[in-house]
């Protein structure tokens, strides 16, 4: 729940901004579409856009400049700028300088406080500021209603359910707009959670935690390099699977929608005796949808965990965790590896690692491996059985990579290839 006056304002803005949606919304399902439209296009990772990139047409908008965008409100023949001119008036009707103010703040670190919503180019040439909140429309389950290709435009305006993120919950009040006869009568209190969501199409006002899908390091099915030097062994998380929802429904703090999953390499090799490792060697984040987490789907990854795992380097971690914007966790113990003495001769060794992640959840995975077994093990059954991904196999009928861990939240297969 909102705690301080800053939270306790946010929510108040948020409220502002959902019942100015509601409004557009019943008026004309162009509105509508247009938000669908900007969520559709992927601008950003999990099914969201930033409420700034539907108000603030500027030449740094990243929404306007996104070619799916662009097709498909030309197949739906509506225009942003009508739902920018159109919020704007609904603002301006509420007459609330601090409202106005914060809206403004979205989309940059400039003083607002003489600026009017009379003139509606006054917030189209804001600069972009990076310490604005980052204030989104989020759709869960959005594949569940995504209009199928040739079908009728305004399955791009469904009956929504809007959502304001008041609290951080899996549960909440919204409100679905009522209709008889094609007329809107009013807009009726439900009960929202993954269920209904899923069942029904549902828009949360909140922050949600999201980033443009051009900056993610999230690797999507990614073409192989270039063949490296002989001699390499490349290892890669090729496939994962998230069973559990780490981030909660709703959200105000940037912690909700779906899980942002790190999978990371902890290692010594090469650093000085008396060094402790405090980073790790690689990270990369792959998102988790909560329709895929809900229907425990396979995802294809396979970014690299380790360029080239040289004999060298005895001991490695593989280290797994959710991603959020508060609360800390340690990755803490010990590894045997070829360290560096201060003479500068290079010899087997130990030692010790502690990496500190950005986290409210418990850790994932901590899982210490030295090289021999990995390889040893990497087409042996781990008790989990296989997937059948052919991908880097040596022959074409060997049955697929092993699965690690199907106990537990997170599964995943472990791949590897050798040039």
């Amino acid at each position: 729940m909102p705690s301080t006056k800053e939270e306790e304002e946010m929510v108040s803005y948020l409220s502002k901004i959902t019942d100015i949606l509601k409004g557009m919304y019943v008026d004309n399902n162009k509105y509508l579409k247009i938000v669908n439209a900007a969520i559709y296009s992927k601008t950003y990772t999990d099914e969201s856009i930033l409420l700034k990139n539907l108000i603030f047409l500027d030449d740094k908008n990243i929404l306007t400049k996104n070619n799916r965008f662009k097709n498909i409100i030309a197949k739906l023949n509506v225009n942003p700028e009508d739902f920018s001119n159109k919020f704007w008036k609904e603002v301006e009707k509420l007459k609330d300088d601090a409202f106005t103010n914060f809206l403004m703040s979205l989309n940059g670190n400039i003083s607002t406080s003489k600026m009017s919503v009379n003139s509606l180019n006054a917030p189209m040439n804001l600069a972009n500021g990076s310490d604005a909140p980052q204030l989104s429309i989020y759709y869960p389950y959005s594949e569940q209603f995504m209009p199928v290709a040739g079908g009728d435009p305004n399955y791009y305006a469904p009956i929504t359910t809007l959502v304001t993120a008041t609290l951080d919950a899996d549960e909440g009040w919204g409100t679905v707009p009522h209709y008889f006869n094609g007329v809107f009568q009013e807009y009726i209190q439900v009960l929202v959670n993954d269920d209904y969501a899923y069942n029904n199409p549902t828009q949360i006002i909140g922050v949600n935690g999201i980033e443009p899908y051009d900056n993610t390091a999230e690797v999507l099915i990614a073409p192989l390099p270039p063949p490296p030097p002989p001699g390499v062994s490349r290892v890669y998380v090729g496939e994962a699977i998230c069973k559990k929802q780490f981030d909660k429904l709703i959200s105000f703090t940037g912690n909700g929608g779906g899980s942002e999953i790190r999978f990371c390499r902890g290692s010594g090799y090469l650093q000085l005796v008396n060094n402790r490792v405090e980073n790790f060697g690689d990270e990369f984040q792959s998102d988790f949808s909560r329709k895929q987490i809900r229907k425990e789907d396979w995802k294809r990854i396979y970014s690299i965990w380790d360029a080239n795992w040289i004999e060298g380097n005895v001991e490695q971690i593989f280290a797994i965790y959710e991603k959020d914007n508060i609360g800390t966790a340690n990755f803490n113990g010990s590894l045997s590896t070829t360290i560096r003495l201060t003479t500068g001769i290079n010899t087997t060794g130990t030692i010790g690692y502690s990496f500190t992640v950005t986290t409210q959840d418990e850790i994932i995975r901590q899982l210490k491996i030295d090289r021999n077994s990995y390889f040893r093990g990497a087409f042996i059954d781990q008790g989990c059985g296989f997937r059948p991904d052919f991908t880097f196999l040596p022959k074409p009928d060997t049955h697929g990579w092993p699965i690690y861990d199907c106990g537990a939240n997170v599964s995943y297969t472990w791949p590897y290839n050798t040039f």
